[in-house]
């Protein structure tokens, strides 16, 4: 099982690595869902689509490297706490980022 949980990490990590380089690197930011009428509204700004693309960097580094060491390790339960801790700290980071991207 840690063998599957390892490559799903890796695969997880190619994904936000893509569209967080997109995003960060290429501005490509209608890849946000919404980034482009909530912009017109003028509820957001380009730093926020920055923030998005640059926690998707960072969360593909996490998940690529722990996905590496779950294949490395083979101990199932390292290999669900690091996914579980993953998956909580981006949706954490996006959230956080939510609230702080906003225009009041």
């Amino acid at each position: 099982m840690h063998v599957a949980l390892g490559i799903i990490m890796i695969l997880i990590s190619a994904a936000l690595g893509f569209f967080g380089y997109m995003i960060a690197m290429r501005g490509k930011y209608a890849l946000i869902t919404n980034y482009v009428m909530e912009k017109h509204a003028g509820k957001v700004d380009s730093r926020y689509a920055q923030r998005v693309g640059w926690i998707e960097i960072f969360a593909a580094a996490y998940f690529f490297l722990f996905g590496i060491l779950a294949l490395c390790i083979g101990s199932n339960p390292f290999a669900w706490t690091v996914l579980i801790i993953g998956v909580v700290l981006l949706i954490a980071a996006a959230l956080l980022n939510l609230f702080l991207g906003r225009k009041l």
